[in-house]
């Protein structure tokens, strides 16, 4: 790519160690910036951790959301829709109080019914809050994206944009990248991993099978968001690699693919 963008990585990548020490030696291995799940970890409470990155140095690029619930954004149980979306609207509230202005989420977990208004409907309440909070939301593909593609279809809001995970719509699109020729003119931010061509494996880049060449090719030109890795070592790579080391090799990963 002719410009330069900024890179980032997710906060957990494979290596059992404190969070301050894990964002430590991202900032160490020249990335720019990092994503943060929100939940809280042993030593740390989630609402510190936007601090103590910051502190480093880091960008926060995202905060991604749990998605273990996400499936009752679709059903019709006022008592469980009220339940879900005051969980989201607390996650939002937390979120903007520590001035993060990005988060990701899932709008299916294997969802077992197809896509429906009520789906709609909780999206819509969930845009407004962002909007009223001055954050964007940003959807991710995963393995069943026939709800994403019913959400975008129906919703259309600067507040509300799209996660790219390349190893999900690689394998969900048998490499054809179709969520990202479908949704690339509304990325906010990547999830950019490798995989076997079986399961998600948050390869490091250039470990599995994607065609990283063709992934270029079709990544949006106008993209001015941060280069993110969602990146786990493996068992192998964990007890012969230091982790360190394997943040350097991540990181030089992503610059040999886009510059």
């Amino acid at each position: 790519m002719k410009r330069k963008l900024l890179t980032g990585v997710f906060s957990w990548f494979g290596y059992i160690m404190p969070f301050k020490k894990r964002i430590e030696l991202i900032k160490k291995a020249g990335f720019d910036a990092v994503s943060l799940w929100w939940e809280d970890e042993d030593e740390s409470n989630r609402k510190d951790m936007p601090k103590l990155a910051r502190e480093m140095g880091l960008i926060i690029d995202n905060v991604h959301f749990p998605y273990n619930d996400c499936n009752l954004l679709w059903i019709s149980e006022k008592d469980v829709e009220t339940d879900i979306i005051r969980k989201y609207f607390l996650w939002l509230e937390e979120c903007a109080e520590n001035n993060i202005n990005l988060v990701v989420m899932h709008v299916e977990n294997n969802a077992p019914f197809s896509p429906n208004e009520k789906g709609i409907e909780n999206m819509l309440k969930l845009v407004d809050k962002a909007k009223e909070l001055k954050l964007k939301i940003a959807l991710e593909n995963t393995r069943k994206n026939e709800y994403l593609d019913y959400i975008f279809k129906n919703i259309n809001d600067e507040n509300l944009g799209f996660c790219h995970d390349t190893s999900h719509d690689w394998l969900s699109s048998k490499g054809k990248f179709d969520s990202l020729k479908s949704w690339g003119d509304k990325l906010l931010c990547t999830h950019i991993s490798d995989n076997d061509g079986k399961e998600d494996r948050h390869f490091l880049p250039a470990k599995g099978v994607i065609n990283w060449d063709e992934y270029v090719k079709i990544f949006p030109k106008n993209y001015n968001g941060i280069l993110s890795l969602e990146i786990c070592a493996t068992k192998d790579e964990v007890n012969s690699i230091k982790p360190e080391d394997f943040l350097k090799i991540a990181r030089e990963r992503i610059h040999t693919i886009f510059f």
